[in-house]
C-alpha cells in the first residue's frame, strides 16, 4: 500500500466506506438512464409520449446515451471528478459510458473542450480523461472551445443556451458521412452538445449523438428553474 493511502485512505464517495473510490454496493445502486419512464431522445425522466419538451432545444443531435441519472452516487462521483479533481473517478465512469454507447456504431469520439484557461486551472479536460479512459481512438479533428464562457451552474436554461451560442469551433479533417459521438460528463439542459453538434454537422458529420456518463433530469415544467448541476 502506498504511502498516501496510508496516510489519506480512500473512501466511497456516496457512504463513505473505507477502501475505494465508490464502493460496489452504491455503484450498484446508481439509477440507469434507461428503460421506461424516460425520454427516448434524451434519456431524461418523461412520463409522457414520445419525445419530452427538453429536446425542442436539441435539435442538432440525433439524441442522449446517458449511463445513469445524475443523483445520488452518480453525482458524488461526477463532482469528485469535475470539482475536486480526483482523477481516478474517470476510470470508474469509463466503462458505463462504454455501455451507453454500445448501442450505436461511431467513427469518432469527441470530448466537449474545455477553454485553455479553465483547463489550466483544472489541470486537465474531465471529458477527455473520460474518453482515453473508455479506451476510444484520437478523434480525426479537434473541438475548440473558442471564447471563455462563464460557469453554467446556477443557470437556468435560456442563459445556458446564451452562455454557449458561437463558443466552439472545429479544427481538422472533414467529417463526410461519419457518425460521431460528443462525450461528456453530464447532459443538463444540453445546450453545450448542441452547439458542439452544430459545429460538427457543420464539418460534414451525417449524424451526432450526446455520450454521457451521468443525465440530469431538471424540471421540464419549470423553464426558468435554476440549475444547479
Amino acid at each position: 500500500m502506498a504511502t498516501q493511502d496510508l496516510l489519506y485512505p480512500k473512501r466511497c464517495v456516496n457512504c463513505g466506506e473505507f477502501g475505494r473510490l465508490l464502493c460496489v454496493p452504491c455503484g450498484e445502486a446508481m439509477e440507469p438512464a434507461t428503460g421506461p419512464g424516460r425520454c427516448p431522445h434524451c434519456r431524461a425522466h418523461w412520463e409522457g409520449n414520445g419525445n419530452c419538451p427538453r429536446c425542442f432545444s436539441l435539435q442538432a443531435i440525433e439524441g442522449v446515451l446517458a449511463a445513469v441519472e445524475m443523483n445520488g452516487a452518480a453525482r458524488k462521483l461526477v463532482h469528485a471528478l469535475k470539482y475536486r479533481y480526483v482523477r481516478e473517478a474517470a476510470g470508474l465512469m469509463a466503462p458505463s459510458l462504454v455501455r451507453a454507447s454500445d448501442a450505436r456504431r461511431f467513427d469518432a469520439f469527441f470530448p466537449v473542450p474545455l477553454h485553455r484557461s479553465r483547463q489550466r486551472e483544472r489541470g486537465f479536460n474531465q471529458s477527455e480523461l473520460l474518453v482515453r479512459a473508455a479506451g476510444w481512438p484520437e478523434p480525426p479533428g479537434a473541438l475548440l472551445r473558442t471564447r471563455k464562457t462563464s460557469r453554467q451552474v446556477g443557470m437556468h436554461q435560456g442563459e445556458r443556451r446564451a452562455n454557449v451560442t458561437g463558443a466552439f469551433a472545429y479544427r481538422g479533417m472533414a467529417l463526410e458521412g461519419l457518425s460521431v459521438a460528443i462525450v461528456d460528463d453530464v447532459v443538463t439542459t444540453g445546450a453545450t452538445v448542441q452547439e458542439c453538434a452544430a459545429v460538427l454537422k457543420e464539418a460534414g458529420a451525417r449524424e451526432v449523438w450526446a455520450v454521457a456518463f451521468a443525465r440530469a433530469s431538471y424540471d421540464v415544467s419549470a423553464p426558468g428553474v435554476v440549475i444547479m448541476d
